[in-house]
């Protein structure tokens, strides 16, 4: 309980939950966590499901538990750990991005591997899983999430990126996604990296190197910078689940079945020129009023992001049908849709993105 005299102005309303944390890692104040609902054998009926605790990922976006009450370092096995749940508010948040107080919305951030995961990025749909911010913060030291950012082939760990001045040894490089070569099999690693040095202006150097394989040439990379671990208060909301975000690093070769989370944001990284379209093979959805969205982040260059449906569906007109999203390249391209029970219906067309 706080004691201070001040208690009844400066407490925030928090609606509290205990979970066990089955990741190893260190978790952060503010960091969203997800109900690992699909523990153990699918026939069972298993408790952990509603009580045990992981980072989003691209199974769970859908089942949004609360945040981290405070930091947690690392644990093997896990541990238990208080969490604010949807209802909270003026609690904190872990932020990826800028707010200004009682402006726009923002989601947790999913994805299928790394530890920024669970920070806030901006949203695009209300509901569990987003945040109303009631604090103006700035966040961010350093960004490039238009893929502008370029990684060093040959260590992996030394970065080009537009400004080092505010940036500091110590400081948390994060890194949401980047180019993929080849056959997609040496790429940038999502997730949080320490810079060990600035070199320069434009050049930091990481603790560790931040690829997968050895690329025959210098990747585009899309990320943000910041110092310690930037939160801001903000009102946890209910009703039906976000969804989340998930940033999307396409294969320079292109090609079909891009990965893609169900439901929430899929933003795609840019920066970056592509051989053959990328397409993602949209399917169905299962129940009506699920929502979809695609927002291209940085440029792609000669060939595009598309979306695919795998049942046609019903272009923004309301009549004409609706097979897929071409020319997703430039920055703010997006496609919004929601499915109707029956097909996807186009909610909303923005910038350079056409349907056919």
């Amino acid at each position: 309980m706080d004691m201070n005299n001040n208690s009844h102005v400066n407490d925030f309303l928090a609606v509290v939950g205990w979970f066990w944390y089955s990741g190893t890692d260190a978790i952060s104040k503010g960091e969203a966590v997800c109900y690992d609902t699909d523990y153990g054998t699918a026939t069972a009926n298993e408790g952990r499901r509603q009580n045990q605790v992981e980072r989003p990922s691209l199974s769970n976006n859908k089942a949004f538990a609360g945040v981290a009450a405070r930091d947690y370092s690392a644990k093997t096995g896990g541990q238990f750990i208080e969490a604010y749940m949807p209802g909270s508010k003026g609690v904190p948040v872990a932020l990826a991005v800028d707010t200004v107080i009682n402006t726009g919305v923002l989601s947790f951030v999913a994805g299928a591997s790394g530890s920024h995961r669970g920070r806030f990025y901006t949203g695009k749909y209300l509901g569990r899983g987003s945040i109303i911010p009631r604090q103006t913060v700035t966040a961010v030291l350093e960004a490039s999430m238009t893929g502008a950012w370029s990684v060093d082939k040959d260590d992996g760990k030394t970065i080009t990126v537009s400004d080092t001045t505010d940036l500091s040894a110590g400081d948390t490089v994060v890194l949401v996604g980047g180019e993929k070569e080849e056959a997609a099999d040496k790429y940038v690693k999502p997730g949080k990296y320490v810079i060990s040095s600035i070199t320069d202006a434009t050049h930091l150097v990481l603790t560790a190197s931040c690829l997968e394989g050895s690329p025959a040439a210098d990747v585009t990379a899309t990320g943000y910078a910041y110092t310690g671990n930037p939160t801001c208060q903000a009102d946890l909301l209910t009703g039906d689940e976000c969804g989340g975000v998930e940033f999307a690093s396409l294969p320079n070769t292109g090609g079909d079945d891009q990965t893609y989370m169900v439901g929430g944001v899929t933003y795609i990284c840019g920066g970056l020129t592509l051989a053959a379209d990328a397409e993602f093979e949209l399917a169905q959805g299962t129940l009506p009023g699920e929502q979809k969205a695609f927002i291209c982040l940085g440029t792609l260059t000669t060939e595009d992001a598309v979306v695919d449906l795998a049942s046609a569906g019903v272009q923004m007109d309301g009549s004409s049908a609706l097979a897929e999203v071409n020319a997703i390249n430039a920055a703010a391209d997006a496609w919004y849709g929601q499915f109707n029970g029956a097909k996807w219906h186009t909610l909303d067309v923005v910038g350079g993105a056409t349907e056919a």
